[in-house]
């Protein structure tokens, strides 16, 4: 789907387009509905029977069929602007080019499908608009990297195009450096460890809505590292420090269920309740099983993309996973800075003399 660049993301769009790729052609109607989801076929039909459907720029019919090279225009109803305030962001960093910024968990980073309020970019177009409609200098927050909807934590936001695109550089370059915070089963053997193994998206048939989910692939997977610091241990969990080398979709979940220390609360990737209890591990007391997976974007190292400077930010462990870091006495002031894990110029990560049971 292609949407206007650089438009005001605190609103809704007021149109997609779509460019038909597949070779073997089909209905108008059963090709918009494999792409907008949301909408149901009699939907997309009603949006069809009022012109609001174009193909390569005429009116179209639900039976027309498209193929290869066909362009797709859907004009969305986006309803009223909604002047609801946004959840405020708590700002961690702030320069003119700049922004870092505490994601709450279950809060989508951008607009996506039908959700167009509530996230990380909307909320803070909404927060500056009045400001850049009174300013010469547009201000209009790119995402450096991204997080998934369930995790917490230090999210990086460019204020300017150069900024962004000198991150992004610095970024695939491997010179910024991440690290997440993860609340595990198990036990490590190593107090530090790395997982090399590749990583491939599927779409996973047996959800009720078909859902495209990572996995751990050797054969066709893309090649994916993540480096591991263990923290602490009691009753069969562990707290680790992640470091992901690559930047692949749900790296450290899938790269920690690979090796057997899948993430508290992470039921995409097959942690239950249930393997807790049949690996004799126990949670703290008076704490229950987390909703979500426990994990935090903890840190990022990186050069200031226009002063050149190193810079470091922390973001403190979300709330949920505070108790847990509390009960395997984790000082979250007193966390390594992954010295250990941090070869950015490729060599081995070191080995540990294993972590305490």
């Amino acid at each position: 789907m292609v949407l206007t660049p650089g438009r005001d993301l605190s609103r809704p769009p007021e149109s997609a387009r779509f460019r038909v790729r597949q070779k073997q052609r089909s209905r108008l109607d059963l090709w918009l509905q494999a792409r907008l989801g949301w909408n149901s076929r009699s939907k997309i039909q009603k949006l069809i029977s009022l012109g609001r459907v174009r193909l390569n720029g005429d009116v179209a019919r639900a039976s027309t069929r498209v193929g290869c090279g066909d362009e797709v225009e859907v004009l969305l109803e986006t309803g009223s602007d909604p002047e609801s305030p946004p959840e405020k962001l708590s700002v961690l960093m702030e320069d003119p080019w700049l922004l870092a910024v505490t994601k709450p968990t279950g809060m989508l980073v951008h607009p996506v499908g039908k959700t167009h309020v509530g996230t990380v970019i909307d909320g803070l177009h909404r927060q500056w608009r009045e400001l850049n409609d009174r300013s010469n200098r547009k201000v209009i927050h790119r995402l450096c990297h991204r997080l998934d909807r369930d995790t917490s934590g230090l999210l990086l936001l460019a204020k300017t195009v150069q900024a962004r695109r000198l991150l992004q550089d610095d970024f695939e370059a491997n010179r910024v450096q991440k690290s997440y915070l993860a609340i595990v089963e198990g036990v490590p053997e190593q107090s530090t460890f790395e997982v090399n193994v590749g990583v491939s998206a599927h779409i996973d048939r047996t959800r009720q809505h078909d859902h495209r989910l990572a996995r751990a692939d050797a054969v066709s997977g893309k090649p994916s590292l993540t480096r591991f610091q263990w923290l602490a241990s009691k009753n069969g969990i562990s707290a680790l420090l992640c470091r992901p080398i690559t930047g692949r979709q749900n790296q450290i979940r899938i790269h920690l269920q690979s090796v057997g220390h899948p993430i508290l609360g992470d039921d995409g990737y097959g942690q239950t309740e249930q393997t807790l209890l049949d690996r004799g591990a126990r949670l703290p007391a008076v704490i229950s099983h987390p909703k979500r997976a426990l994990l935090h974007s903890f840190q990022l190292r990186f050069p200031h993309p226009i002063w050149k400077i190193p810079i470091e930010v922390r973001c403190p462990p979300a709330a949920d996973i505070r108790p847990f870091l509390e009960a395997l006495e984790v000082d979250p002031a007193l966390l390594p800075t992954l010295k250990a894990l941090q070869s950015i110029d490729g060599t081995a990560c070191q080995e540990g003399q294993g972590a305490t049971r």
